[in-house]
């Protein structure tokens, strides 16, 4: 699909302005890289292994570059504001050619995460773990948002998620175009107002 062909679309721009306001963990209306530093440090805050430290930090600095930012180096004085991050998100997901491509794309970066949710290695998120993982976006537990997210990924109604539940809500929300009965999981929970 072509970056138009996203932008066009009035529920994957919406996935994307919930996507920023989320990550914009200080407020002030950019995305940053001291943004995506907090992020990790919560991350790592979550675990229980500080050998997973750095690799967590790399994960959300590369998240931040390649994502983000299209690819173009970042450092301190980078900012994305919510179009900067529609319009190369776009670009970016429109670059990924093959279903297989992407489905790769989306596999490796969120079995990371999933791994990082999954604190007690039991293979399967819980709800709790679910509600501690959205946390490290708003800083603050709100059960009922998480709850919200974690039900539209539990697609098998089994009280927790599975690893391939967890990467296909994420290939979905990133990927798909979606349309006005759109039924996608919201592993960011529910979508802001447009």
């Amino acid at each position: 699909m072509s970056p138009e062909q996203f932008l066009s679309s009035s529920v994957w721009r919406t996935r994307m302005k919930t996507y920023f306001k989320l990550m914009d963990v200080d407020k002030n209306g950019v995305l940053t890289l001291s943004d995506f530093e907090e992020i990790a440090n919560r991350l790592i805050q979550l675990q229980n292994d500080s050998s997973k430290n750095e690799e967590i930090r790399d994960m959300c600095h590369s998240l931040f570059q390649y994502f983000i930012a299209g690819g173009e180096p970042v450092d301190s004085n980078t900012r994305i504001t919510e179009e900067d991050l529609i319009a190369k998100v776009a670009k970016t997901v429109s670059l990924i050619e093959s279903p297989d491509k992407i489905l790769e794309v989306a596999r490796r970066k969120n079995e990371i995460f999933f791994d990082i949710i999954d604190t007690d290695h039991s293979g399967q998120i819980s709800r709790e773990e679910y509600r501690k993982y959205l946390a490290v976006y708003t800083g603050s537990q709100q059960p009922d948002h998480a709850d919200q997210a974690f039900d539209s990924i539990d697609l098998d109604k089994s009280g927790s998620i599975s690893r391939e539940e967890f990467v296909e809500a994420h290939r979905l929300y990133w990927f798909e175009i979606g349309d006005d009965k759109d039924n996608s999981p919201l592993p960011y929970g529910v979508l802001v107002d447009s």
